[in-house]
């Protein structure tokens, strides 16, 4: 799809680091992301791709178009995780008919989990900012379910937002929240709620997900 000037202007806002810099991801979605139900929420941040002025235009657009992101950043993209991750999406779309965002709890570009940490001392204002864009975008696009995958990514989710959860369990073990189904909900502003639920990270996914039946499963019958 074609992105407006208006959400364009967003975009710009969540992307830029204090110093003008490309710095942050704030999302990836194959299509309209105000049609999207689904968020899917990694921790793992996403590997930092040098963008210049001159490449702004191209990166905005290449966040609703899976096909353009490839071509532009793909090399620069694959590990495991998001493998797993664009497989488990294909598997919403063809077999739930629905489009998902792909997500990180901090939409911060690194290409470690020690460099992420890192930015809370060198960069504070970025590292923050990357949390409050995941929650930026997620008002934006009000989906009805959250699906968090990795231990690490229920944990921090917990610690960033845990104020406005509701009905959310003593337990962080990400086996039991999977097969729990939805297990909390997420109070935003003006009493939306979006539906929390949880898997293992999705770079166990592989190509066919045999080991996600579970979640397949619960998902189905939330959708179908």
């Amino acid at each position: 799809m074609g992105v407006s000037n208006g959400l364009k202007r967003k975009i710009t806002k969540w992307m830029l680091s204090e110093e003008g810099q490309v710095a942050f991801r704030p999302f990836l979605v194959d299509g309209n992301p105000y049609k999207a139900r689904i968020f899917v929420v990694g921790s793992f941040p996403h590997p930092f791709i040098q963008v210049s002025e001159d490449e702004q235009e191209e990166y905005i657009e290449s966040l609703l178009d899976a096909e353009l992101w490839e071509a532009f950043y793909g090399e620069q993209a694959q590990s495991r995780e998001n493998k797993g991750t664009a497989a488990f999406i294909q598997w919403l779309k063809e077999t739930c008919g629905e489009t998902a965002v792909h997500v990180n709890v901090s939409a911060f570009m690194a290409d470690s989990s020690k460099e992420l940490k890192r930015c809370s001392k060198d960069s504070p204002r970025d590292y923050k900012k990357g949390f409050h864009v995941f929650q930026e975008t997620l008002e934006e696009f009000q989906p009805e379910f959250l699906i968090l995958h990795g231990s690490d990514a229920v944990k921090q989710f917990r610690q960033q937002f845990g104020d406005a959860l509701l009905d959310f369990p003593q337990t962080e073990k990400v086996q039991d929240l999977e097969e729990a189904g939805v297990f909390a909900e997420w109070e935003l502003a003006e009493g939306r709620r979006v539906k929390v639920m949880a898997c293992r990270n999705l770079s166990y996914y592989g190509k066919k997900g045999e080991a996600f039946s579970v979640l397949k499963d619960r998902i189905k019958e939330l959708l179908l």
